[in-house]
């Protein structure tokens, strides 16, 4: 069998001021530090108290010496005498980052330049019994992306303009919603392996065909020999309800077999099925014995695309198992500007909290990184579609040759590593890089881009070669004509919010799959508290405004909440406030889009989390604490939703439903005041095809005339089989025009008779966005900001490790 040394954990790290760059107030960094790996050196200056965090106040830009410095990382290690007497021995880095020279005993091994994919470098005869060193090298990666720019000429590139010519997180060079804090270190895992007799690389589960009655797979792995011995490949396929076993003579570098599985268990989305996983047990033998033996998890379902002409276009539609999905989601960026330290528990915080909204995709965005293998765990096991953006952003990139090399070797490491998992559904070469490109050189045309080649040609190729079970597209956005047209392809909508155009406008656009949209809000209180003095608590603070890093960012936040409220008293409810426009935004838009099932198939919007305390389009924010609009889209993503579209002749009533059954279920209309009366009320059936969308009653402006928009609102509600399944209330006004009443709101934390924890909320009059706050990270309420109508009490589920009293001693309420 393959033994192995682990080599995380604790090593030595020093500067190497070689460029003459480093502030003489840092020079104690040049003498050795304890250093951890996996890690990086922003992280490990902190632990050794050489730097302030970076996160806090303005801080940022204390630290950004570092990135123009060279560093060294070293470690000893014992070598056993056994260890020695393999054929072969191996360093295994699973991530560098970036410029990294490997020396090992003194003499170098070798070199990497890319931080995304992991590096096998032979150690065979280099090694000694007893005590040996490592020493790996980083060169500055401010200094080295920027010289190699001087060499080959500078691109059209946003946000650090070098940053193209250097495989690495293009984010951490900076971006409009996080800082530059260029990293080097070890970021992921790295070790030494003993191989004696042979093993086996790149195992790759392919469905190739799949119905009710049988799933055809193709189970493939590479093979390394060390022996002249014969060797042996034992597949073995373990379900719930099936265990098949296939074995044969290795004859070839690469074995597979064509397997057939009765009555299959298929993986479908979230909200559209269950997530069965199978497993592959792979195992290599020399005669009796084991030399290897792999266990890949994977599921059976199949993915199209469905691009057809239709009445607006071309459909983007995404196919799973011959079942159209809608796809509801967000977009995610790395979860820490500071990698290594991303725990196991934050990605599955975030991505159950992405599931329990209802969503079913997640976009990887290209700008951040090819996520852990954890992500993708979590995202196959709660049924989260994953997009997976190739690491290209926002502007040309080279074609020089080597570059291109590069790009290849780099996309057939990640499409290898990746694609067992059936979650991600779609590769898609970048983001934003060819939608840029024309609309800063109008007449010209994707292809006439530097860097087209790549996603024109390579990217489709690897994916085509190295997988082939899912649909590659080019960028995002893109299609046929200007890359980011609504009538066909994929869509960003960024002329709402960036461009200054209000949140209605969401509903003047007809895109197809909308992949990016997204409107700024201000972190929660206790997270932007963490990182900033009492006095900096106004959002136009220095402090305030250095954490929003779009340009114009406040000035936006100011803009659109004096459209829709009155601008926030305080600077707690400026932030309540700005976390409310948000919501209605994102509800606004999502709403619209739903209603257009299937002409337009998808909304993603920008973005699910942060990666540092901000304040952007993350609707949890880097504390993990969700914000108001996480909890509105548990309610626009639901299952079945019940929207109002505001049309010439009046208001017409939409149900849209992602079920898989038709419904027939009642809709209960009311017209009333703030003060709880009622104008009129309606109740009407109307039967529903499953995963459809579609008009089921109007409402005549003559229904509504008369009525003081300021004093009054609609309810909907939608009832199946005595169950809400959907509400929803449009106001008449905008909120800084509503004439609420001074209502007086109550809250208590008990026991319902189930053992279980609720939060009861009542109102004597009508009370909006009512948000419960307990201080308590561990605690988590299932809903927030919600209305309350007149003297009614809405119930929300609780999940703490705290007391009742306690609970009720930390609540808090607020509502406009």
């Amino acid at each position: 069998m393959i033994k192995s040394i682990n080599l995380n954990g604790s090593w030595q790290f020093r500067a190497v001021d070689r460029y003459r760059t480093l502030p003489p107030k840092f020079r104690s960094v040049t003498r050795w530090m304890k250093g951890r790996v996996p890690g990086t050196v922003h992280t490990d200056l902190l632990a050794n108290k050489k730097i302030p965090d970076p996160f806090y106040r303005l801080n940022e830009s204390e630290v950004q010496w570092i990135d123009s410095q060279q560093w060294q990382y070293r470690r000893d290690f014992r070598m056993p005498r056994h260890f020695l007497k393999s054929r072969r021995i191996e360093l295994v880095a699973e991530g560098l980052d970036t410029y990294a020279a490997i020396s090992v005993n003194g003499k170098r091994i070798g070199a990497t330049s890319n931080m995304f994919i992991g590096h096998r470098l032979d150690l065979t005869g280099r090694l000694h019994t007893g005590k040996n060193r490592i020493e790996i090298f980083f060169d500055a990666p401010e200094i080295r992306s920027k010289r190699i720019e001087q060499k080959h000429g500078k691109l059209n590139v946003s946000h650090g303009h070098h940053r193209i010519y250097v495989r690495k997180a293009q984010y951490s060079f900076g971006w409009d919603w996080g800082p530059k804090l260029t990293t080097s270190g070890i970021w992921r895992g790295i070790s030494i392996e003993a191989i004696q007799d042979g093993r086996m690389d790149h195992p790759f589960v392919k469905v190739i065909s799949t119905d009710d009655r049988e799933a055809v797979l193709e189970v493939s792995v590479d093979i390394q020999r060390h022996l002249d011995e014969p060797l042996a490949l034992r597949t073995t396929i373990l379900g719930e309800h099936c265990t098949l076993t296939r074995f044969r003579e290795v004859s070839k570098n690469r074995e597979g077999f064509r397997i057939r599985i009765p009555d299959p268990e298929l993986w479908w989305p979230n909200g559209s099925g269950g997530q069965p996983m199978y497993t592959a047990l792979l195992s290599l033998s020399a005669r009796d014995r084991e030399v290897h033996r792999l266990e890949v998890p994977f599921a059976i379902r199949t993915i199209r695309l469905l691009e057809k002409r239709d009445r607006e276009g071309k459909t983007f539609i995404v196919e799973v198992n011959g079942v159209r999905i809608f796809c509801k989601g967000a977009d995610w960026i790395p979860c820490d500007t500071f990698l290594p330290r991303i725990a196991e528990t934050t990605y599955m915080k975030l991505l159950t909290m992405a599931r329990d909204a209802h969503m079913n995709m997640i976009r990887v965005w290209g700008g951040g990184i090819y996520e852990q293998d954890i992500f993708y765990e979590f995202c196959d096991r709660f049924g989260l579609m994953v997009w997976q953006d190739f690491m290209y952003a926002c502007g040309e990139y080279p074609e020089e040759s080597w570059f291109l090399k590069v790009a290849r070797t780099e996309a057939e490491s990640v499409v290898r590593r990746l694609r067992n998992h059936p979650s991600i559904v779609l590769w898609c070469g970048n983001n934003e890089c060819e939608w840029m490109f024309c609309t800063e050189h109008p007449g010209k045309t994707p292809d006439d881009m530097k860097g087209a080649e790549i996603f024109r040609k390579i990217l489709r190729q690897v994916c085509r070669e190295q997988d082939g079970t899912r649909p590659y597209w080019r960028s995002s956005p893109f299609g046929s004509g200007f890359p980011n047209a609504e009538s066909n392809g994929n869509h960003h909508q960024w002329t709402v919010w960036s461009a200054w155009k209000d949140y209605h406008d969401y509903e003047r656009d007809s895109a197809r799959f909308v992949s990016e949209f997204g409107f700024q809000a201000a972190a929660t209180l206790k997270t932007m508290k963490e990182v900033i003095l009492a006095s900096d608590r106004h959002i136009q603070s220095a402090v305030m405004e250095h954490h929003n890093k779009q340009i114009e960012g406040t000035e936006r936040l100011i803009r659109f909440q004096a459209a829709h409220y009155r601008v926030g008293e305080s600077f707690d409810r400026f932030v309540y406030k700005s976390q409310l426009v948000q919501a209605e935004a994102l509800k606004c838009g999502v709403e619209h889009w739903r209603r257009r099932k299937f002409l337009t198939a998808g909304t993603l919007f920008w973005q699910l989390n942060d990666c540092w305390p901000v304040s952007s389009w993350a609707v949890i924010d880097s504390g993990l604490r969700p914000k108001a609009a996480y909890y509105f889209a548990k309610r626009f993503y639901a299952p079945v939703l019940v929207s109002f579209k505001r049309v010439k002749g009046g208001i017409e009533i939409w149900i849209t439903s992602d079920l898989p059954e038709p419904i027939t279920p009642h809709l209960v209309l009311t017209l009333r005041s703030f003060g709880g009366k009622p104008v009129w009320n309606k109740t009407l059936r109307s039967a529903l095809r499953a995963n459809s969308s579609r008009s089921v009653y109007m409402i005549r402006r003559a229904s509504i005339t008369g009525v003081d928009p300021s004093t009054h609102y609609l309810h909907a509600v939608v009832r199946d089989n005595g169950t809400t399944v959907a509400e929803n209330r449009l106001f008449f006004a905008e909120p800084k025009h509503l004439r609420l009443p001074r209502a007086r709101v109550s809250g208590t934390v008990r026991k319902t008779r189930n053992g279980l924890m609720e939060l009861r909320l009542h109102s004597n009059k009508f009370a909006k966005s009512v948000c419960a706050t307990i201080d308590d990270d561990d605690t988590t309420l299932s809903d927030n900001f919600v209305d309350i109508d007149p003297g009614e009490t809405v119930s929300i589920p609780v999940a703490s490790p705290l007391g009742i009293s306690e609970l009720n001693r930390k609540l808090t309420l607020g509502w406009l």
